[in-house]
């Protein structure tokens, strides 16, 4: 074999492979019996027609055409081995340069390479903050108020009560050809609650419900309202819009007192001081998480900046694929297709791929391939214990979550269990590359992760922010 190799821009490799002329002469042969074994030949059996006759009925160019991809096949690992390439993906021939002698170009995707640059002198502080008591206290108002009554009153609305209502909303000064109508008759409710504690989400905008105040049941209040460019509703940004509003029924809300008795009556809490308690480190936990998910996700863009990364096209193509086919899968659990959600947002596919999905799909290859990189050049090994008892965890978790019915169906039933140890090694290695990492860039001792050997309940805490920001990562 004359082996000619060309490194190309793109992390691939052209490579020219030249064969003695009776190579392909003896798979022309196997061709010719491989088509005689499938073919009906009259005057013989399957397989034992001679090789003149075989040309004769299909042709050389034929024979010609199975004996070169039969060729391809067998020679490619022998092309690979001498050049000392180790692909990336599967490779493709380019061309059949000739025939006589055989000669063909093959285009070889290469491994990703990642050179992580100087990363252990990246520095970062990681100072998560404790929640404070108002966090604590809003909290546990929040939990008192959803246990609220609400008791019919013949009074005019208050702060505080829960408001009833149909509504009727058309623009005041609708453009030219623009439709005057926004809502018609729509049913409704509104907590009207104090100016400080008006949520930005309030429909159909912020301070709706004090606008009710003084109103009574039976009574239809006008009220005018300009969006401003802060609306989640862009149709409405700097319109102007009348709203006719109907009272239907006001509620006085009564809300418990917070003892021990209420305790006890939202959950397993002996005390408001063990409520209180339970809440605090719940809080702490968010918290936390919430830090954790910021501070891993600037950390990996440190890395993704610091390292020098090669990967062919192929790759971020498969990436790109795997981004589509989540947010396939997450349109369906809405109820809604590719086709329509791009016709929802007024975009074309294509365009969309380039501008939204391509850039996301390069951003979660690049940190896996570094996460990767991290693992190696960190040397971190897992064990079998630790894996099994993540696989036991990774079982619990998926029992509990939408994902587990999607992968049975989409993963066949030989392949399931593996599939579930994949994950569950993923998740293990990713939480140990962040560990890894935190410990390098933070200068503090790394934290041994303590695994419990029982396999956790239905009752037990959602993966933390870690985890989701490794997975994420490395999805």
């Amino acid at each position: 074999m004359k082996l000619e190799t060309q490194p190309r821009d793109d992390h691939q490799v052209k490579l020219i492979a030249e064969f003695e002329s009776e190579a392909l002469e003896k798979y022309m042969h196997q061709a010719a019996r491989k088509i005689a074994k499938e073919t009906k030949i009259p005057g013989f059996r399957p397989g034992k027609a001679p090789y003149d006759v075989v040309v004769r009925m299909f042709g050389t160019d034929n024979i010609q055409k199975e004996a070169i991809g039969m060729m391809v096949d067998d020679v490619y690992p022998d092309v690979l081995k001498e050049a000392d390439v180790k692909p990336g993906a599967p490779g493709d021939l380019e061309e059949i340069i000739s025939m006589d002698p055989p000669k063909f170009s093959f285009v070889v995707p290469l491994e990703p390479t990642v050179d992580l640059g100087d990363y252990k002198s990246i520095q970062m502080e990681y100072t998560p903050e404790p929640v404070d008591q108002k966090e604590v206290d809003e909290f546990i108002d929040h939990l008192r108020k959803s246990y609220a009554t609400a008791t019919p009153v013949e009074r005019p609305v208050q702060e505080g009560d829960l408001v009833f209502f149909n509504i009727h909303a058309k623009l005041t000064q609708p453009a030219e050809g623009e439709k005057e109508e926004v809502l018609k008759d729509m049913p409704g409710q509104a907590e009207v609650k104090a100016v400080a504690d008006q949520p930005a989400s309030e429909f159909p905008f912020p301070g709706f419900g004090w606008e009710l105040i003084g109103a009574s049941a039976g009574e239809t209040r006008t009220i005018i309202h300009k969006f401003d460019d802060e609306t989640p509703y862009s149709m409405l940004k700097g319109k102007e819009v009348a709203f006719e509003v109907k009272i239907n029924e006001v509620k006085k809300q009564e809300y418990p007192t917070l003892d021990d008795a209420f305790a006890q009556s939202v959950g397993e809490f002996e005390s408001m001081e063990k409520l209180t308690d339970t809440v605090r480190e719940q809080l702490d936990h968010n918290a936390k998480d919430h830090y954790d998910e910021k501070f891993f996700d600037d950390l990996m863009d440190k890395l993704a900046e610091t390292a020098t990364i090669h990967y062919p096209p192929q790759i971020l193509d498969q990436e790109i694929e795997n981004v589509l086919g989540n947010l396939t899968r997450d349109l369906a659990r809405q109820n809604m297709d590719m086709d329509t959600y791009l016709k929802v947002r007024k975009l074309e596919k294509e365009k969309f791929i380039e501008e939204e999905i391509k850039p996301a799909a390069i951003r979660r290859l690049e940190r896996s391939l570094v996460m990767d990189q991290v693992a190696r050049d960190e040397k971190i090994e897992l064990q079998e214990d630790e894996i099994n008892r993540e696989f036991n965890s990774t079982f619990a978790d998926l029992q509990q979550s939408n994902d587990f019915e999607e992968m049975r169906k989409r993963v066949k039933p030989a392949d399931f269990a593996n599939a579930i140890a994949m994950e569950a090694v993923s998740r293990l290695m990713n939480r140990r590359v962040f560990s890894r990492l935190k410990s390098i860039v933070t200068g503090q001792p790394e934290e041994v992760e303590v695994v419990s050997d029982q396999t956790p309940d239905a009752e037990a805490p959602a993966a933390s922010a870690e985890e989701a920001a490794a997975d994420e990562a490395a999805a």
